[in-house]
């Protein structure tokens, strides 16, 4: 078996952008809903800036309230486009225009305690230097597994992600077999960034719609790091409600 071999990344080379945009279809105005006191996008920047190995971040975003709501908490903004159609779109655009090396894509609805899971994320690149693209799973409660909206990623045993599906992957005829929660966050190298913001999709990408997986359909190989932290994504008001309580428990 192929021993993967490490590299050290230097911190300031590294940059967060977190891509936020108003218009969400099932929740608008979601990034500042306001949660347990402060607006949702507050909670994910608070989680991000204690990153040990992330130390810049910008919020990438087309709307004046959110990059409002960013500059309060001490992150600089920068405004794109309405037309981009993705977070990796928008991230894509702000990395072609700065210099750093390596690039953390954290979604802005997706709320952290802390810092460690950007963290595990530089980690499992400096783990892999065969990877210029890691992201995050966790483990998934089988009676979880088969919900299109928990995307699953099955992995090989050097921790790098062989299929992701909306489907409940593997199938397991015994029912003992871990399942793996993808979390949509990543690092990507510069290059390797932009060239997958140019490739168009592809048929695998369409099918499920995950994008993720237009990177493996070119064959470049994901790092998966296992994120022991609990966070929660916010897609729809229940979401928020269930963070609200969370965010309540952990303070009492």
């Amino acid at each position: 078996m192929l021993v993967p071999t490490r590299r050290r990344i230097d911190p300031a080379d590294v940059v967060g952008i977190i891509p936020v945009r108003w218009a969400s279809t099932r929740f608008p105005g979601k990034p500042i809903v306001p949660i347990a006191g402060r607006p949702l996008l507050e909670w994910v920047l608070r989680g991000c800036l204690r990153s040990t190995r992330v130390k810049h971040w910008l919020v990438a975003t087309d709307d004046r309230r959110i990059a409002s709501v960013a500059e309060n908490c001490g992150v600089k903004t920068i405004i794109t486009p309405a037309r981009l159609k993705s977070g990796s779109d928008r991230v894509a655009f702000v990395a072609a225009r700065l210099r750093y090396r390596w690039i953390i894509n954290w979604q802005g609805d997706e709320w952290l305690p802390n810092g460690r899971p950007v963290d595990s994320l530089v980690r499992a690149l400096e783990s892999d230097s065969g990877c210029e693209v890691a992201t995050l799973a966790r483990p998934l409660p089988a009676n979880a597994s088969r919900n299109p909206h928990r995307v699953k990623v099955v992995l090989s045993r050097q921790k790098r992600a062989l299929y992701f599906s909306r489907a409940t992957i593997p199938y397991t005829f015994s029912g003992n077999e871990p399942h793996w929660l993808h979390l949509g966050a990543y690092a990507f190298s510069r290059s390797m960034l932009l060239q997958f913001a140019r490739w168009p999709q592809t048929p695998l990408e369409k099918a499920e719609r995950l994008e993720q997986l237009r990177i493996l359909e070119h064959d470049v190989p994901i790092a998966v790091a296992v994120c022991n932290v609990s966070t929660q994504g916010v897609d729809t008001p229940a979401d928020a409600r269930s963070l609200e309580g969370m965010i309540r428990n952990s303070r009492s």
